[in-house]
């Protein structure tokens, strides 16, 4: 999710920790806010190392990671509120990571929680990155707990209104596919939008993608399969092999002097590392 969702989770969280450990005083508030944010330290670290975003959502994003992370930072919140105790700094610093790892697997980038057990993807692409709704469910409860005219209690039924919200999205988003399906795609993957959805479907001669208006199927762009020697001709070329590998809608486009790899899903959900990959064609 985009950083705004984890700074109001955290401190919509945070005003919960408060309310169930007030012996440990205005410590747990930080812990809790800190550990929602803490998994994203990947990015700063990731461009210090010149990796651009290459670390983001992998190591730290991890429940290895947020454990040792919780840990690290439970650590020092006790260095600077020593009376508070280590035990539910850590429990809220890690209650907050995990939080941000649940959130961050329900949209269609997802998570790695089990490395190094298992590079599974946790992906349950119901959310887009930056949800208005979800900014909403979070936002006004947390300020309002903040400012203080509004209890705690509002903080809880604010969590369970959020995942409310998630189980309503995900029965949606099974309803469309299944009608993407039934219309005569092969296969098919709806995809948040805000709080709308898009889709991207392939058919035996084409993959469109598109978006719902109204209740309607709206064809945003189709891209015909072509049988083209150029395109064939570009599959030797290893560049395209390793894109093939790792996309899951892949279409080849025939332009001017060159054949143009997309990914037509990374494309629709405005994915910021796209497997494109232009490769020079003969005549």
């Amino acid at each position: 999710m985009d950083s705004l969702t984890h700074v109001l989770m955290g401190h919509a969280m945070g005003a919960l920790a408060t309310a169930v450990s007030p012996e440990a005083g205005p410590a747990v508030y930080w812990a809790a806010l800190l550990g929602n944010s803490l998994p994203d330290v990947d990015v700063p670290l990731s461009f210090l190392l010149r990796r651009g975003i290459q670390l983001h959502r992998t190591y730290t994003h991890t429940l290895v990671g947020a454990a040792a992370l919780s840990a690290a930072s439970a650590g020092l919140l006790a260095a600077a509120f020593p009376s508070a105790g280590a035990g539910p700094l850590f429990f809220w610093t890690l209650l907050g990571s995990l939080a941000h790892l649940a959130v961050d697997g329900l949209n269609l980038f997802g998570v790695r929680p089990f490395w190094p057990v298992s590079r599974r993807i946790v992906e349950l692409g119901v959310l887009h990155i930056t949800d208005p709704w979800l900014l909403l469910l979070l936002g006004l409860p947390a300020v309002g707990a903040k400012a203080g005219w509004l209890s705690a209690r509002w903080v809880g039924a604010a969590f369970l209104a959020m995942w409310l919200y998630v189980a309503q999205r995900h029965r949606t988003a099974r309803r469309l596919l299944h009608e993407l399906l039934q219309a005569g795609s092969l296969r098919a993957r709806v995809v948040p939008w805000f709080s709308g959805w898009r889709y991207v479907a392939e058919t035996a001669h084409s993959v469109e993608f598109g978006r719902w208006a109204g209740g309607r199927r709206v064809a945003l762009e189709t891209f015909a399969r072509q049988d083209d020697p150029r395109i064939a001709a570009t599959l030797a070329d290893p560049r395209v092999s390793q894109f093939l590998r790792e996309a899951e809608y892949p279409v080849a486009l025939v332009q001017e002097g060159e054949v143009v790899w997309i990914d037509a899903l990374r494309r629709l959900r405005a994915d910021f590392r796209p497997l494109r990959v232009p490769v020079r064609a003969e005549a």
